[in-house]
């Protein structure tokens, strides 16, 4: 296994798309989230404090006005894990450098989720220095309810990434997994969702079903509580902070879990 993480780590480093993905993720979220902070609202009786940092950090993903902008970005880094070896043809190197495919794919997933991870959070203090620059915080940079918003933001990413990488596991195509992580949560899930709700014409049934919605459902664990006042007008009831969490857990396990499956045993 150690062999395995040490391989998946040095071939991480070698290809050029992880400095770009890494260099790109960082310089679009300072942009965004200075600009964000330069021009946010004034701190008063309609927005408070947390309010304002949790949306200059989500870049408003935190009040569902916009997708998690940094999560796909780094999303590709998972995607890429698995994608350029099929793409390149390195797989069977791979395999024969390290004949365990169950320890090749666990370091796969290690290395990308624990880089997953350090980008968001990154990405998140990034956020807060430009809050902390242009607006008066009043203490929002410590309080729970911002740290709470910034921790549902690394575990969202990083489930993100981990999908990322079985998605490219099990089309092993790179174009074809990027197109679906790019397009199923942002797009197509909200096609569906809006379709279940005008379909069920106020009845419980397709909500239920609208609140599966695997990133829907995880985005609520960064999810402010005002977007819930956007969630009531379009008459959908999501998941809270644990349960949409859980759903996103469940079908990331489903997901990494089936990847782990074919990759034993198809061919390489």
């Amino acid at each position: 296994m150690t062999a395995a993480l040490r391989y998946e780590w040095r071939r991480l480093w070698t290809i050029r798309s992880t400095y770009w993905l890494i260099g790109a993720t960082l310089v679009a979220q300072g942009v965004f989230c200075f600009i964000a902070a330069a021009n946010s609202p004034s701190i008063g009786s309609f927005f408070d404090a947390e309010e304002v940092v949790s949306a200059i950090v989500s870049l408003g993903a935190s009040y569902g006005v916009s997708p998690l902008f940094s999560a796909y970005i780094i999303g590709l880094i998972g995607v890429f894990s698995f994608g350029h070896e099929y793409r390149h043809g390195m797989i069977r190197a791979t395999l024969t450098a390290l004949p365990s495919r169950t320890a090749v794919f666990v370091a796969k997933a290690l290395t990308t989720a624990v880089l997953a991870a350090l980008l968001a959070l990154a990405c998140a203090l990034i956020g807060l220095a430009a809050a902390a620059l242009y607006i008066d915080t009043r203490g929002a940079l410590t309080s729970g309810a911002v740290w709470g918003v910034i921790v549902g933001l690394v575990l969202f990413t990083t489930l993100f990434g981990l999908c990322g990488m079985a998605t490219a596991a099990l089309l092993r195509n790179q174009t074809g997994a990027v197109a679906v992580m790019l397009l199923f949560p942002s797009v197509i899930e909200a096609v569906v969702r809006l379709l279940l709700i005008l379909v069920s014409r106020g009845g419980n049934d397709a909500n239920m079903l609208a609140r599966f919605l695997p990133f829907d459902a995880g985005s609520q664990m960064f999810a402010r509580p005002a977007a819930d006042v956007i969630a009531d007008v379009l008459g959908y009831d999501p998941f809270g902070a644990v349960g949409g969490g859980i759903v996103l857990t469940l079908f990331t396990c489903v997901l990494v879990a089936a990847a782990l499956a074919l990759f034993l045993q198809r061919d390489a």
